[in-house]
């Protein structure tokens, strides 16, 4: 079910790219551009620009660029059809699909979500008045007990469950709150003999929310020891299935784009307290075991995870576990932070602090490395004659990568790590050690190199670009013939070839991948020249590029003379003759205007 064009191009016509922006980036102005800290990757030095009036954004650091589609998408980890419903939101557009009756079941359930959403919200506000309420000193002492601060408390919307068996339940009643709802959502049961009761009661209070913000669960921890659960969750509902969230990715997902990977780590105090000590993106599998689609969800925000489960079997179990699904998406990074065996989190952060724990990260292995060596420590633990009976867990382990390339590489490793020869071991492990892959090309092709782009062509490709009238100027003075760098004759062909094209996001669409970042890089950047002289350079340089074409034009014709010469070929040297002759009366037409051109260059 696809979103009418004719949305999307409202959509994308009245959005102000600035105010868009400017909600994630301090923006100041300098010269005819906005610029910034980069929200893409960590600079001190604002490398960021923003052209409002062509309604596009680059980074001259990291060269992330696109429109304000590409720049929601980016931020948020959207995609294309969801960073439009957001705009249109934003602007009070109705988002029209083509199928009627699909999109009247999707405003159904949009409008029972946000139902269930503002019971979740007001739920919220219960707890946290209750955290700051007469009767919530216990559970805040207990918190920051904990090491849990007040900044802590509330970045995360932390709160208090009272003991109350009916306090949440008078709450949502005076709030007008359907309490039938709030059965469905596991924040209150039935009682037998009619009306509800809290399900939460004296716990610390996690919210969980989705990546846009919105509260879809609860998780709640003991403060009384004499209970036997030592967390409740909320149950899985028509808004939550707790295997398709991560706990902390809306606080985290910022600064995991900065940081450009994530830290993932078991529990909810955990994530409170890494975010507390600075390490703020980190997030949590909730305590669940990983799953497809939390490792599809984390990959739409990082190529690169630090794993930091628990120190004990049990989180090294975890850990083998974890591989497994991680290698499911293409990281380009997996590593693993071990912790001492008795350690989690955070009690590693209460002893040893921040940098003790920026120590650990800064020694972390790559993770199928972690594994193997693991499983094979635990193979050197048994008898000798125990150990071949132990071989199928290791050789599980080493089917678990998803070519014969690292599964070669890890069983020479375990070979190497537990002392026997690679070609005993494979035949022990049922493993073919000669069938092997090409190794794969480990550079794309046909990158440019943004930052050797400059001189003459490049400002004068960026007026064109700029100003449509300058382009007509250009097209007339056989312009593609005119540019000799490669990446921007290719720019100029491809943008040339789109038409008339007044939208920059269908522009940025219609590009291939270099051209479009160039495309980003030149409509970003300032003109290196003032509006007052800003014609005649233009113009001048115009006509610079012009001279050097007809004179590579006229050593080629020089050439092609001499070989009809040799050939006595009369019609062909005619021809040469006066095509000489053009290019000479060509060169003399744009003396004058050149002549400026250097002239306001040198002075």
């Amino acid at each position: 079910m696809r979103i009418e064009e004719s949305v999307i191009k409202t959509v994308i016509e009245q959005t102000d790219i600035v105010r868009l922006v400017s909600e994630y980036v301090q923006l100041k102005k300098r010269g005819g551009r906005l610029i910034g800290l980069c929200p893409f990757h960590r600079e001190k030095t604002p490398s960021f620009s923003v052209n409002g009036e062509r309604g596009a954004y680059y980074c001259f650091g990291c060269h992330e660029g696109g429109s304000a589609v590409q720049f929601l998408m980016k931020i948020e980890n959207l995609t294309f059809p969801e960073a439009i419903e957001r705009l249109a939101e934003r602007l009070g557009i109705e988002v029209v699909r083509t199928n009627s009756v699909q999109a009247g079941q999707r405003q159904a359930a949009k409008s029972r979500e946000k139902q269930l959403l503002e019971v979740m919200a007001s739920a919220q506000a219960y707890f946290t008045q209750s955290l700051h309420a007469p009767g919530g000193e216990g559970c805040m002492q207990y918190a920051l007990g904990r090491g849990i601060s007040n900044e802590m408390q509330q970045s995360f919307g932390l709160g208090y469950a009272p003991e109350s068996w009916d306090g949440i339940v008078t709450y949502l009643r005076q709030n007008r709150q359907s309490l039938e709802d709030a059965r469905s959502l596991g924040l209150v049961a039935s009682r037998d003999g009619g009306g509800y009761y809290a399900r939460f009661r004296n716990r610390l209070m996690f919210p969980v929310h989705n990546v846009r913000g919105e509260i879809i669960a609860f998780g709640g921890r003991i403060l009384d020891k004499s209970e036997t659960a030592k967390y409740i969750n909320s149950p899985e509902t028509e808004i939550y299935t707790k295997g398709d969230h991560l706990y902390g990715l809306y606080q985290a997902k910022m600064h995991i784009t900065r940081e450009r990977c994530a830290i993932l780590v078991e529990g909810n105090v955990d994530v409170v307290m890494m975010h507390g000590y600075g390490f703020c993106h980190t997030v949590a599998s909730m305590g669940t075991a990983l799953t497809p689609k939390q490792v599809s969800l984390l990959y739409r925000h990082t190529k690169k995870v630090y794993l930091m489960y628990d120190g004990d079997n049990a989180g090294r179990k975890a850990m083998y576990r974890a591989l497994g699904i991680l290698l499911g998406e293409a990281f380009e990074g997996l590593y693993a932070v071990e912790l001492p065996k008795d350690d989690d989190p955070d009690s590693y952060l209460r002893t040893y602090g921040q940098q003790g724990m920026a120590d650990l990260i800064a020694h972390a292995k790559p993770l199928g490395m972690w594994c193997v060596q693991k499983k094979c420590m635990d193979l050197m633990q048994l008898p000798p004659e125990l150990r071949k009976a132990e071989f199928g867990e290791l050789s599980e382990l080493l089917h678990i990568f998803p070519d014969r390339l690292a599964q070669h590489h890890y069983l020479i490793e375990a070979a190497r790590f537990l002392g026997q020869d690679e070609r005993r071991l494979a035949v022990e492990l049922g493993m073919n050690l000669d069938v092997l892959p090409a190794e794969p090309a480990l550079r794309k092709a046909g990158a440019v190199d943004q930052n050797h782009l400059d001189g003459i062509e490049w400002c004068v490709v960026q007026m064109v670009m700029l100003y449509p009238e300058k382009y007509e100027y250009f097209m007339s003075q056989n312009g593609m013939e005119l540019i000799e760098e490669p990446a921007l004759r290719s720019l100029l062909q491809e943008y040339s070839a789109l038409g008339k094209l007044e939208s920059t996001h269908e522009i940025i669409e219609g590009l291939s991948e270099n051209s479009r970042r160039l495309y980003e890089k030149i409509i970003c950047s300032e003109p290196d020249v003032d509006e007052a002289n800003m014609e005649h350079w233009f113009n001048g340089a115009v006509a610079g590029l012009v001279r050097n074409w007809a004179s590579r034009e006229q050593t080629r014709i020089n050439y092609e003379l001499a070989e009809a010469v040799k050939r006595q070929d009369t019609a062909v040297i005619d021809t040469l003759v006066q095509r000489n002759k053009s290019l000479i009366e060509m060169m003399q037409s744009t003396e004058l205007e050149r002549k400026y051109f250097w002239h306001y260059e040198t002075t």
